[in-house]
């Protein structure tokens, strides 16, 4: 993936800028006015894979082709080392490279580089966030206007590094005396970005791409998607023979002309180099005659379809999405070997606010099938609707000059607090106000419309693989969203809002709003803001339990008064097929192997459901050993237990309370 990129004198860009894209995480949005220079990010990566594309230079620039203020755009690779195969010399310059820039203090940049300190503090969150880090080469590399290499501002300090590698492999050492953030002319360097450019396919949709023209077989960028271009297929089919025999037999009719005419010939223009048919010039014909003349149409029902042409601007921004997914979901395991970045323009431009979240949430799941997913947009409700990935805050500063605010999504909500107090540009709104409005706004409309959605809002993303599983038909035939937001303070926020809405358009709301949370030490012991059902009956908001009393999974009042333990999703879980997936678990978690032994297991009825968090009468260090079993990894293990439990269920009544969910949703 790209973990940050730097610009200069590129197009709104002045100066040296350095931009974090990503700490290791997929799904990256970058958020701020028009014209700030979000879709210039886009644009430079698009220059940096097809090189043929035009530089975009910041008008300001005297266009000097002086090395110490040359326009350059150099990405960070993050690259897995047994992705790219380096010769002996190459694979010795990248591991100085990596090594260098791992360890890299903002001493080591140029003093007149004002991000210095934001640069490294970018590098060593990637560094910490990738447990397995020495897998892969971090390399700062790119070009330059005059299409030579740079490693931007780290160039002097990589000099000093390289220094033993410099004679021999280099230009005059006196073209690198006094390299400061300019070229570095080592020619070896032309063959390690070649090699990393290589591995790479990035598919880039700029706002102004149509999707006529996005969905024209023989455009770039569908080609990629499509994992084999129509240059590859037509060569398996007209072969070296047949373009030899095709000119043959062309120059035989034209020899035939000249015959007949005695005093005219036929010459190619002095100019013209090449006399023959090449198989890519046939080629070429037969797609601009095979493919000129179709175009996509979405498929109505089973006997008619509607040319994407006639779709509105915004369903055309889906069409676009929902064809990238697909294709990238069909052709995932062909681009193995390649790291393939999506990069998509405004994705919700067009779109009414209620269509947001879908487009969003699709967005979010394209991560599945690519290396790298990058966006720009002005709806802020992505974040707080999804549970991994970054977010750039691009503003200018008092000086005009760019500042960029980097927030990890997961944690967004402690980060903004900090960036509140800390940041450089000072920021004009509150993140966290302003994407929980703009969710709250998609999920108003998309209840108030013809054909609502429904809302099921839960704490995190192990809930909603259970949700998803269980509730599927009503995902898939009653407009059903469930929405993970992050923990439970975030479920009150959102229903706090939600409740004020309803309240206001009680006549007009059609969908129905779902709201369920854990029951932990951090429930507010004031709960005076929960509206009884009979005030909003199309808003509920409840917590889980295990009654111990009936020995039951429940759901319950946020406010009510039922004696619980502390309880999470995995604690409410049919008994019998919890158990069975922790056994299956055991062989890779021994420290399991002591919790499930037969006389720490209740006995369980056939055919009954027994709350999971019951049917083991463990102690107190013990439970605390099966906390931290569904602790690990950051939590990812409640996913990987919850993607396994689906797995193992056997019918999808097995758990009653899931049951009532549904039934407020159906009835």
């Amino acid at each position: 993936m790209i973990v940050g990129i730097f610009l200069r004198h590129i197009k709104t860009y002045k100066g040296i800028n350095f931009i974090p894209l990503s700490d290791g995480e997929k799904f990256c949005g970058l958020v701020g006015n028009n014209g700030i220079g979000k879709s210039t990010i886009l644009e430079a990566l698009d220059k940096i894979f097809l090189s043929h594309k035009e530089w975009n230079i910041n008008l300001s620039h005297n266009k000097s082709q002086d090395d110490s203020n040359i326009p350059y755009i150099v990405p960070i690779f993050l690259i897995e080392k047994d992705k790219v195969t380096f010769d002996a010399k190459e694979l010795e310059v990248v591991q100085v490279i990596d090594k260098s820039i791992k360890q890299i203090k903002a001493t080591n940049l140029p003093p007149r580089f004002s991000g210095a300190k934001e640069t490294v503090q970018h590098i060593q969150r990637v560094v910490s966030a990738l447990k397995n880090i020495d897998d892969y080469f971090l390399i700062p590399l790119g070009i330059t206007l005059n299409n030579k290499k740079s490693f931007s501002v780290f160039n002097s300090y990589f000099k000093e590094k390289l220094s033993e590698f410099l004679e021999g492999i280099n230009s005059p050492s006196a073209e690198v005396e006094e390299i400061d953030e300019t070229e570095f002319d080592l020619n070896v360097l032309d063959n390690i970005f070649s090699k990393i450019v290589d591995i790479y396919r990035y598919i880039y949709i700029p706002r102004e791409l149509s999707a006529e023209e996005f969905t024209k077989l023989h455009n770039k960028q569908f080609e990629f998607l499509m994992g084999k271009s129509l240059q590859q297929t037509l060569n398996e089919t007209i072969s070296a023979a047949t373009v030899k025999k095709i000119n043959d037999s062309l120059d035989g009719i034209i020899g035939e002309i000249e015959q007949d005419l005695e005093s005219y010939i036929y010459k190619t223009n002095s100019d013209v180099r090449q006399t023959k048919l090449k198989r890519v010039d046939i080629n070429n014909l037969i797609i601009e005659a095979y493919f000129n003349i179709r175009t996509m149409h979405l498929k109505v029902d089973a006997s008619s379809s509607m040319a994407i042409t006639k779709l509105s601007s915004g369903e055309k921004q889906k069409a676009i999405l929902d064809i990238a997914n697909s294709l990238l979901r069909k052709n995932y395991e062909n681009h193995n070997e390649k790291y393939v970045i999506f990069g998509f323009d405004e994705p919700e431009s067009s779109l009414h606010i209620s269509a947001c979240f879908d487009m969003f949430q699709s967005l979010y799941e394209t991560t599945n099938y690519c290396s790298q997913v990058l966006f720009t947009t002005h709806w802020y409700g992505y974040i707080p609707s999804v549970i991994r990935g970054n977010t750039v805050i691009l503003n200018k500063g008092d000086d005009s000059s760019h500042k960029f605010d980097f927030i990890n999504i997961s944690k967004y909500r402690e980060e903004t607090r900090i960036i509140g107090v800390q940041s450089r540009n000072q920021l004009p709104f509150s993140i966290q106000l302003k994407s929980i409005n703009d969710l709250v706004q998609a999920i108003i409309y998309g209840s108030m419309s013809e054909n609502p959605f429904n809302w099921l809002i839960c704490e995190g993303s192990s809930e909603k693989v259970y949700f998803n599983y269980y509730l599927s038909d009503l995902v898939e035939n009653s407009r059903l969203r469930i929405l993970p937001v992050g923990g439970y303070s975030e479920v009150k926020k959102l229903y706090n809002h939600l409740a004020i809405a309803f309240e206001d358009f009680k006549q007009e709301m059609k969908g129905k709003v779902f709201l369920v949370c854990d029951t932990d030490a951090n429930l507010d012991a004031n709960t005076n803001y929960v509206k009884h059902d009979t005030q909003h009956p199309k808003l509920k908001y409840r917590r889980l339990i295990n009654n111990q009393e009936n020995e039951k999974s429940e759901l319950v009042m946020i406010n009510s008064t039922t004696a619980a333990n502390s309880t999470v999703l995995e604690d409410v879980l049919n008994a019998k097929t919890f158990l069975k997936v922790l056994e299956e678990k055991k062989g890779e978690h021994p420290e399991l192997e002591v919790l499930l032994s037969e006389h720490k297991r209740v006995p369980l009825l056939e055919n009954q459901f027994y709350p999971s968090g019951l049917c083991l009468t463990l102690s107190i260090p013990e439970r605390k050993i099966l906390k931290e079993f569904f602790g690990k990894n950051n939590n990812t293990m409640k996913v990987e237990f919850a993607e396994e439990y689906i797995r193992a269920v056997n019918s999808l009544e097995e758990i009653e309370w899931i049951n009532e969910i549904r039934e407020f949703f159906t009835k």
